[in-house]
């Protein structure tokens, strides 16, 4: 009986504490946030009275249920509980979980100094993470496309100026086209005559213009408030849209508790080199605070021109010296400020660039009086940009859902003010098809110029979405999602012929009005990042639409599919995608002022379809093979059409591009040395790049395709070393080698031959004498097979060194580029060989407080 009543007893305990888990896991289930926000909230309670192991325990019990910022504030509590105990084994154990749910978390003020340096120590030591591939943080194994990470230590060993040395220095594919007014940079052979075919963003805010695309990498972009630099290399519509054709830059910015204090640095160079940066940020509890200026000028390089190109061109050079690398009449200047609350971040950013071209535009490229053309708005000659951006965003996470809403604002204004000749040139109106009264005017005066100016807003807003799932042991990933909605218009735009140096010809409100106008467009995406095991299958899809000012909409879906996989040693990917960027605003207005100018009808002007790449991409990384030693080699092939080009006045759809390529990376990490390098070979195998559009009964005797590399060398490669010689002392170089390259560009002035021989033909046949209009008509087609100018520029190596001295809290420094004053030659659409820049040095001096 005894036996009996104690099993009895023993049932009932185990049926009562059943329904009390019933209970509690029911009443868990109805409220597990409000429990687990308590839990965190209770364990932080007792950490700060000194109830250290009752906080850790706490949390170690219920850290499965933590999720999002909830679990990385409970990974960071647990850690700081195994500090307290000196247990640094298992502080670095929960440091590490920590910074893999955040990649860029920052020890704050409140954490002690030892925390901080362990959380340093190991996000130094961490494999690369970036956020820009696929809008959310993931390593660069498991990116779906090849990319490249350029950190700020990077940026300062390199010893570059501006981004664009920057992104010709790390990334393969990348190389320097000049076009000779703008600072431009190419993606595996597709350009334009202005930066407008790559994507450039800060902190994932677009910095192209919405009514030209372009974004120069040029001295307008701080370099000092960079953390790093994240590049897709390829085509990126799926995630970012138009613009995104050939490549995605994303400038990560430092953050407030990154600087701490405040940074100042001045430097002064040869060729009038002027250069301020200061920064500074701090964190002040939960807000980051980061305010950046910058601030660079040059007068130039004095070249002399007595010899150049004038056995080749009937018009010779009216001055005999120009200016390399000159900054307008006002300096360049980035100044911003970033602020940070929790989850919301406020970014605003404005900057300006004034780039004088050293020689007369298109293929001409003749010298001229800079100083005797007179100004517009306070401007000379020159291609400029004013701009301001401003983002205000929102993220928040709730359980597995992660949401960010963004505001964006854009203004800009954009000028392009360009030289065609200091002296007359006739029949050059009538070859690019200018109106009669103004062909008469270049036949009687030079200094001959366009001018070519106008304001622009863009209102947007953004929606982006991150949902994680776990399905059992072996699988997991998450789901992107997001939408946008701009609104663009041109609110003033400017479209004038100079002469005579101070002249220009009456600005009609009927082009004037013509130019101006607004867009609508919108857009949304999904994404799949799914992982079984060590393989990654990502794919997404964003359909594009836009409303635009002529009332034709775009239509554009761009897909992207990766399959990739992941070895503790080494990683495999294969990828495809689309993309597309729709013809530039201005483009199209430019189109229909050209057609309105010459009196026809608005419906002729010439129609612009956007531009479309597709691109395979194979690649295969190794990850410290031989210690410190990581590589990769990718392999490429893109296919791209209805590309546009310019024909000096007005623009078609009229260039493709094949080209496939290898693009090998090599990066070596040692405690005071590290190397990098690139090297790409690419090979166009069927191309048009001249934008020459001739009349049907000449394309079966002249064919404008060319089946090579245009301004791509066959070979390109870097080579970046950093030597820490002492404490205090850091030196490092910079080498790159380019192959042979040629360049192929129509030649204006066989185009003006050809057409003043035609006008000569059109008159000898009404007045009948057959037998001159046939002579004149074989001189034009003479001309006409000759329009493509080809010239050879013989391969070169550029070297660059530099050091700095760090004595303190003082910092001094010396770059030199081109240390061997190596002279060597350039091109780009449309634009004659242009001379580069010599031997460039700049002293500097720095201090931190």
């Amino acid at each position: 009986m005894r036996k009996l009543i104690y099993l009895l007893l023993w049932v009932l305990s185990i049926g009562v504490v059943r329904a009390q888990d019933e209970t509690y896991s029911d009443h868990r289930s109805e409220n597990s946030v409000v429990s687990v926000r308590e839990v965190l909230a209770q364990a932080e309670n007792d950490y700060q009275i000194g109830r250290i192991d009752q906080a850790r325990d706490a949390l170690l019990k219920n850290l499965g249920d933590f999720h999002g910022s909830m679990r990385q504030n409970a990974l960071r509590l647990i850690a700081l509980s195994w500090l307290a105990r000196f247990d640094i084994e298992q502080t670095e154990h929960y440091i590490s979980l920590m910074l893999q749910e955040n990649p860029y978390y920052s020890p704050s003020s409140r954490d002690p100094a030892m925390f901080a340096d362990i959380v340093n120590n190991i996000k130094a030591g961490m494999t690369a993470t970036i956020t820009t591939a696929s809008s959310q943080a993931e390593s660069l194994a498991e990116v779906p496309v090849p990319t490249t990470l350029i950190t700020a230590e990077m940026i300062q060993t390199c010893g570059a100026r501006n981004l664009q040395e920057v992104l010709a220095a790390y990334v393969p594919g990348m190389n320097i086209i000049d076009c000779n007014d703008d600072i431009n940079i190419a993606m595996r052979g597709i350009y334009s005559n202005t930066q407008e075919k790559i994507l450039v963003m800060l902190n994932g805010h677009r910095m192209n213009s919405y009514a030209t695309n372009t974004a120069a990498p040029d001295f307008s972009i701080s370099l000092e408030k960079v953390k790093q630099i994240e590049v897709l290399r390829g085509p990126a519509s799926s995630l970012y849209g138009g613009v995104a054709l050939t490549a995605v830059v994303n400038i990560i910015t430092k953050q407030g508790l990154d600087v701490d204090g405040l940074q100042a640095r001045g430097g002064l160079g040869n060729n009038g080199q002027i250069k301020a940066d200061a920064l500074f940020g701090k964190r002040y509890f939960d807000i980051d605070v980061l305010v950046w200026g910058s601030t660079y000028r040059s007068k130039g390089e004095k070249y002399d021109v007595t010899n150049e190109r004038t056995d080749e061109s009937p018009y010779g050079m009216p001055v005999d010296h120009v200016y390399i690398g000159r900054i307008g009449s006002y300096p360049s200047y980035d100044f911003g400020l970033q602020l940070g609350f929790k989850g919301l971040q406020f970014m605003y950013d404005t900057h300006f660039s004034q780039v004088v071209a050293p020689f007369t535009l298109a293929s001409l490229a003749l010298s001229y009086d800079h100083d005797r053309y007179r100004t517009f708005n306070g401007l000379s000659p020159s291609f400029g940009v004013y701009s301001r951006h401003a983002d205000l965003s929102y993220s928040h996470q709730t359980g597995n859902l992660s949401l960010k809403y963004a505001a964006t604002y854009d203004k800009g204004d954009i000028t392009r003010y360009q030289v065609i000749n200091d002296e007359a040139m006739p029949t050059l109106g009538v070859a690019i098809g200018l109106p009669d009264d103004v062909s008469q005017v270049f036949t009687q005066y030079g200094g001959i110029s366009r001018y070519v100016n106008g304001q622009e807003q863009n209102y947007g807003f953004q929606l982006k979405g991150n949902y994680s799932y776990t399905l059992g042991d072996s699988h997991k990933g998450n789901i992107g999602f997001g939408a946008e909605y701009n609104h663009f218009q041109l609110d003033d735009i400017r479209y004038q012929i100079g002469y005579d140096f101070e002249q220009a010809f009456f600005e009609d409100p009927l082009l004037r009005n013509a130019g101006i106008g607004s867009e609508n467009s919108g857009d949304a995406y999904l994404q799949l990042k799914h992982q079984w095991r060590s393989v990654i299958l990502n794919a997404g899809l964003r359909y594009d639409y836009k409303e635009r000012c002529d009332n034709s909409r775009v239509n554009e879906f761009s897909p992207r599919v990766a399959l990739i996989l992941l070895r503790p040693k080494w990683s495999a990917r294969l990828s495809y995608s689309k993309s597309f960027v729709d013809a530039p605003y201005i483009y199209r207005k430019a189109n229909l002022l050209s057609t309105l100018m010459v009196g026809d009808d608005p419906e002729t002007a010439a129609s612009l379809s956007p531009e479309r790449v597709h691109s395979v991409q194979l690649s295969f990384a190794g990850t410290n093979w031989v210690r410190g030693l990581d590589f990769e080699v990718n392999g490429f092939y893109n296919r791209a059409n209805d590309l546009i080009m310019t024909h000096v006045i007005d623009y078609n759809n009229v260039s493709k591009n094949q080209t496939c390529g290898v693009e090998v990376t090599a990066k070596y990490r040692q405690h005071r040395f590290t190397a990098d390098m690139n090297l790409t070979w690419t090979h166009t195998f069927k191309s048009n790049l001249m934008g020459v559009e001739l009349p049907s009964e000449l394309k079966d005797f002249y064919s404008t395709d060319i089946d090579a590399n245009n301004n791509t060398p066959a070979v390109r490669s870097n080579l970046v070393l950093g030597w820490q010689v002492s404490k205090g002392l850091r030196l490092h170089s910079h080498l790159l080698f380019e192959s042979k390259q040629s360049t192929y560009n129509t030649d204006l002035v066989k185009l003006i031959q050809a057409t003043k021989n035609i006008q000569i033909a059109t008159d000898y046949y009404n007045q009948g004498d057959m037998e001159q209009a046939t002579n004149y008509g074989l001189q034009a087609m003479e001309a006409m097979q000759h329009l493509v100018m080809k010239k050879d520029m013989p391969a070169r190596a550029i070297l660059n060194v530099g050091g700095e001295y760090t004595m303190g809290a003082v910092t001094f420094g010396l770059n030199v580029h081109n240390l061997l004053g190596t002279h060597y030659y350039r091109s780009g659409m449309n634009t004659n060989v242009i001379p580069q820049q010599g031997r460039w040095f700049m002293g500097c001096i720095g201090i931190r407080l």
